[in-house]
């Protein structure tokens, strides 16, 4: 056929275009469902106003006190779960995990299918409860927890049943007789305890690799977001009803540290956990009394590098989000950012132009003129205080914030300072210490080599990138970082890349999950092998039939065997093969 140039490219396209709307005609419509939003998510709700808030009551220490960290606003208060309850929940979920684990990849992808459908749907509300809860903002809510759900919704639906289809190995020239393979079986009941920044993403994330992979799952919510983690816990078992699936398959359970403890005790077979070193030892010891495997995520102090010949225009506002994004509270942030000396004092003079302009309040109750939002746990204003004195008393210099912010407004509302230290060196606290709030570091390397060995100063190692016209360059810096995972003129984007693996090095913890990696990390990888020719198998040869007759010719049967396999001269693999004649006979 000949055809033009312009032609092929018609037909071409025609072909793609054709495969979509094919593909998207033959995929079932997904099953729809609804869930009521609660009355609070509504910015034009107001609830009484909480002078000290915090999530521990005095007079009630058994509930937890749930409030609105950028207004004060009271909630209303959730229970915290016993023991009793906790084993009743597991109990629920192992029961309907059996009849779970029989179900097809088409019925888990149904599941997903409507998940993501009531995503994309109710994003709004969902971004409200969020920022009722959490007090970011609506743009924040919407990167952080939607984006990145949809993501990996998207991707699991794609890929999950190819990343856990059976995968046949080579069975080696000894079994080339065989069929070899890895079976991806459900571990059971895993659970997912899972910290506050983002209640929607983390709760939801966990659930979806857990469905997918045939699991049941408990995941303990943060205490911090117990109001918004009520309302997910709706929208997830109401999509498993929706699809005919047991709503105990999965349960989300808030309560205080004492409950993380007994959901790794009620017996689940595996633990994903998101939060801070100190509580992530906690876990990993709790978790070996029981022999539970663990994947430990805890958090990071990442660095992005500027070299010299790095486009400005595009990267400060990479960094700008990368820093103050929900107000810091985000485990792969930028924490630290290294500026080459040449272009050091033009990166700071535009830093400080652009962090005293941010704005704080709450987006629900003021509607607009809010970029950042408040901070979620209003018991670390101490912490970062001292942190950014420390560093000024050793030399940094102090360009804006540094200080709780007394909201005119919102005077019970919980705020820190958008806030910019410059000059600051590796050995300062700041520099090693994860901040998990709306602080931009600046420090200055004087070339490849000097700011790969600054960055590897610090204990922390989960992710970074490195920003360059040169990306060749760029890349042979991210290879040199001791990192989970490394951008190129970019940064966290690696977890939209959800066939990518997340997690890290040093005390930013160990294991993964997202990717294949992390899908079939909660499999029991069952290794199987079956006859691959009818009528051949594995028989015993008399020389090494018990009881053994001839110890040396039984040897000789077995060297000779090694070295016709193996010997690499083809001469010792003919003699080998006359020494397995004579053992025989």
């Amino acid at each position: 056929m000949d055809l033009s140039l312009p032609q092929w490219i018609a037909l071409g396209s025609g072909a793609i275009v054709s495969w979509f709307i094919f593909n998207w005609l033959s995929t079932p419509s997904p099953k729809k469902f609804s869930v009521d939003a609660p009355e609070a998510a509504n910015p034009k709700w107001t609830g009484k106003v909480l002078e000290n808030p915090s999530i521990r009551s005095a007079s009630d220490p058994s509930n937890i006190v749930c409030y609105d960290p950028s207004t004060g606003f009271l909630l209303g208060s959730v229970p915290n779960p016993s023991e009793k309850q906790i084993q009743e929940l597991y109990t629920k979920t192992a029961a309907a995990q059996v009849k779970w684990a029989k179900t097809t990849f088409d019925q888990r992808r149904a599941v997903l299918r409507s998940l993501l459908a009531f995503v994309v749907e109710n994003q709004e509300t969902i971004c409200q409860v969020d920022c009722r809860d959490t007090g970011k903002t609506m743009i924040d809510a919407s990167l952080g927890e939607v984006i990145t759900t949809c993501a990996k919704l998207r991707w699991t639906i794609d890929h999950g049943e190819s990343v856990l289809a059976d995968d046949y190995r080579s069975p080696g020239l000894m079994m080339m007789y065989k069929h070899s393979k890895v079976v991806y079986q459900p571990l059971g009941v895993v659970s997912a305890l899972v910290s506050w920044n983002y209640p929607f993403h983390n709760a939801i994330g966990p659930i979806i690799s857990a469905l997918m992979s045939g699991n049941g799952i408990i995941v303990k919510c943060s205490e911090y977001v117990a109001w918004s983690s009520a309302y997910y816990e709706k929208v997830i078992k109401a999509c498993l009803s929706a699809n005919g699936v047991d709503p105990d398959l999965v349960q989300l359970i808030t309560g205080f540290a004492d409950v993380g403890e007994k959901v790794i005790q009620s017996g689940v077979n595996h633990i994903t956990f998101i939060g801070s070193p100190a509580v992530g030892k906690l876990v990993q010891h709790n978790a070996a009394d029981y022999l539970v495997p663990c994947v430990l995520e805890l958090g990071g102090k990442d660095c992005a590098i500027l070299l010299k010949d790095v486009d400005l225009v595009s990267t400060i506002p990479v960094l700008m989000r990368g820093v103050f994004q929900n107000c810091g509270q985000n485990c792969i942030g930028i924490e630290r950012i290294l500026v080459a000396s040449e272009i050091y004092d033009k990166v700071v003079d535009e830093m400080k132009e652009r962090v005293s302009k941010l704005r704080q309040g709450s987006i629900l109750a003021d509607g607009e003129g809010v970029d950042c939002g408040a901070m979620t746990m209003g018991t670390q204003f101490a912490m970062l205080e001292s942190l950014v004195q420390e560093a000024v008393n050793r030399g940094a210099r102090l360009l804006c914030g540094g200080k709780r912010y007394n909201h005119p407004k919102h005077k019970h509302g919980q705020y820190f300072e958008p806030t910019l230290l410059a000059d600051v060196t590796p050995d300062m606290e700041i520099a090693n210490t994860e901040v998990f709030g709306p602080i931009m570091v600046l420090m200055k390397h004087n070339g490849p080599e000097d700011a790969v060995r600054i960055t590897n100063l610090c204990p922390f190692g989960l992710g970074s990138s490195v920003f360059s016209a040169d990306k060749a360059l760029a890349e042979k810096m991210c290879l040199q970082l001791r990192v989970g995972m490394a951008n190129v003129n970019d940064f966290a984007v690696n977890y939209l890349c959800q066939g990518l693996p997340f997690g890290g090095v040093g005390i930013s913890g160990y294991g993964r999950f997202a990717g294949a990696e992390g899908l079939r990390g909660l499999c029991v990888p069952k290794s199987v092998t079956v006859d691959r020719i009818p009528g051949v198998k594995t028989s015993i040869p008399p020389p090494l039939d018990y009881p053994i007759k001839n110890p040396n010719k039984s040897w000789n049967f077995v060297k000779g065997l090694n070295n016709m396999l193996y010997n690499p001269e083809i001469g010792a693999k003919v003699n080998a093969v006359i020494e397995l004649v004579k053992a025989s006979l």
